[in-house]
């Protein structure tokens, strides 16, 4: 009985909605925790907010929550269960303005700290408002089906050309070249962008950031006191959140003030020595609280790229205050992502470390941690130490700025990236998944093509404990003498009988000599590297012990 009173409620109230007001936007999700989601929508005219909610289609009118009565309406519903499915519709409370379907459902997020699948999509610099936006989406929505992410980041230049109310509403809300196939079921965190902020302060003038408002800051609500983990903010200009074993940061590139000391927050100006900041404090204290054991950090501007925009040029001066103030202090906590947009391409680097100079300081043998394709299907995955003298080093920078715009004479030249895409077609989104030790990626351009793949793998170092000696199938990976000018040996310990395929690889992950290829018993094995046999020019190169099981790489450097 209960079913079908539901039913019939869905129905009558659904009926009735033709004399409804309008929904001008959304309804869309924010804010989502393991207990409760946000759902946000605007309508023509002031109506009282209610969302009824319920685990199935039948059951969707059983329960609903009042919000305050507006126009830009935002209902919180609490109670609920992790990582669980709910159905929803929005309503004045007298009429279903949207919902009660299949189209309009959501997923909590697990318990904070829990081990499981995660997947993330990532857009930047995409409210244009023109054909490749629609065809990045319909690409993506092509390749999930009904696999929907669990989150959706947006990394700025959210909507074109000046990011004002009447943008944001055409080019993202509105169905013509916006997402309302995701919105209504995947809630987004974002970071703004350069664009956005034309509608927020004056670049010349500048603006105090506790006061940056305007219509970016009026579409998102984010957690600013630390209620999905993390350490408060206090400010919508940046924030952070856990979603499982993940720890997400949002930045933001555009608190910089080149005129007024006490406003540059990130150290755009180049009339003051930057001596930090309230967004520069945050970062170290939250960093230092984070006990989940994946980082993934988004901003707008990129510390790197050879693009639309170029790292170097004189006027980048947010791209360098990124590079220079904020990279360094990711770095130093063991960041294992920064994703970032503004440059319309789609870039992708090696796993790094301390590099925040210009392209020409660039080198490959200080730093590159690990010079291989990241790709795990060819045996070549990243791998970050949780342990030892090297534990948590490693940096993956991707800059993904062509989901809807691109760039026709794009460089895509910058040592520090393995792969690039970019032309006046060439637009495409990032896809992130997490499970337990490992952090993958595809690229995914708007013709439905996979064109780069990365995987980084964390395990404990082999070099500084094995668990009776069976831990790890690979162990103690030694180079002696390391630089070496003429001859050196490799030399590492086998656990156990295994498939393996000892190989010498360059920084761009080309293999140069292949020493061994089958199988291997227990036991210590050595390897003579001989540069004049081998042809080995000056520089840095990697050592690849790849087998059925874990790989294990060690880095090697010629010297004259």
């Amino acid at each position: 009985m209960k079913r079908i009173i539901s039913t019939l409620a869905i129905a009558i109230l659904t009926l009735s909605s033709a004399t409804a007001q309008t929904v001008l936007r959304g309804p869309y999700l924010q804010f989502p925790t393991s207990s409760s989601m946000k759902v946000l929508w605007r309508t023509d005219v002031q109506t009282p907010s209610r969302v009824y909610y319920g685990t199935s289609l039948a059951t969707v009118m059983d329960n609903y929550v009042d919000g305050a009565a507006a126009t830009d309406h935002n209902v919180n519903i609490t109670g609920l269960d992790p990582y669980t499915e709910y159905y929803y519709a929005v309503s004045d409370g007298n009429n279903v303005l949207a919902g009660a379907n299949n189209d309009h459902r959501f997923r909590t997020s697990p318990e904070i700290g829990t081990e499981q699948p995660i997947n993330v999509w990532a857009i930047g610099d995409f409210g244009k408002g023109n054909s490749k936006q629609v065809e990045v989406k319909n690409a993506y929505l092509n390749h999930i089906g009904e696999n929907m992410p669990d989150m959706w980041l947006w990394l700025g230049d959210n909507a074109y050309p000046d990011g004002t109310d009447a943008e944001y509403t055409e080019t993202v809300f509105e169905p013509t070249y916006g997402y309302p196939e995701l919105l209504t079921r995947v809630p987004f965190m974002a970071t703004p962008g350069n664009h956005d902020y034309i509608s927020i302060y004056n670049l010349i003038t500048g603006a105090d950031p506790t006061t940056h408002d305007g219509p970016y800051y009026d579409v998102v609500d984010v957690p600013t006191n630390g209620e999905i983990g993390g350490v408060p903010s206090g400010y919508e200009l940046y924030y952070s959140f856990d979603y499982g074993n993940v720890h997400f940061m949002s930045l933001n590139s555009e608190i910089g003030s080149p005129l007024n000391e006490m406003w540059d927050w990130t150290g755009v100006s180049p009339f003051y020595s930057f001596d930090g900041s309230p967004f520069v404090d945050w970062i170290h204290a939250d960093l230092q609280a984070n006990d989940k054991p994946w980082v993934v950090a988004f901003i707008h501007q990129p510390p790197h790229t050879d693009g639309s925009h170029e790292s170097g040029t004189f006027y980048e001066v947010f791209m360098e205050a990124v590079r220079e103030n904020i990279a360094p202090i990711l770095e130093s906590y063991g960041v294992d992502l920064l994703i970032a947009g503004h440059s319309h391409v789609y870039e992708r680097s090696y796993l790094v470390n301390g590099f925040f100079g210009l392209p020409n300081d660039f080198n490959a043998s200080q730093h590159v941690v690990d010079g291989s394709s990241g790709n795990l299907s060819a045996g070549e995955p990243y791998i970050k130490y949780k342990d030892g003298p090297n534990q948590n080093r490693g940096t993956l920078y991707i800059v993904q700025g062509n989901s809807g715009s691109s760039e026709s004479d794009a460089g895509l030249q910058h040592p520090v990236m393995y792969a690039g895409h970019g032309c006046d077609t060439c637009c495409g989104s990032t896809m992130l998944y997490i499970h337990g030790d490992t952090l993958s990626g595809e690229y995914l351009t708007k013709d439905g093509e996979i064109l780069d793949e990365w995987t980084i793998i964390k395990q404990s170092d082999p070099t500084s404990s094995i668990e009776d000696g069976t831990a790890f199938p690979v162990s103690g990976i030694d180079v002696y003498p390391n630089p070496f000018t003429t001859e050196t040996t490799v030399q590492f310990e086998i656990h156990e009988n295994l498939w393996a395929n000892v190989e010498l690889v360059d920084l761009k992950g080309q293999i140069l000599h292949e020493f061994y290829q089958g199988k291997m018993t227990p036991g210590t094995k050595k390897f003579a590297v001989n540069a004049s046999e081998l042809g080995l020019a000056k520089g840095a190169y990697l050592i690849r012990v790849i087998t059925d099981k874990r790989p294990a790489v060690a880095r090697i450097i010629k010297v004259e």
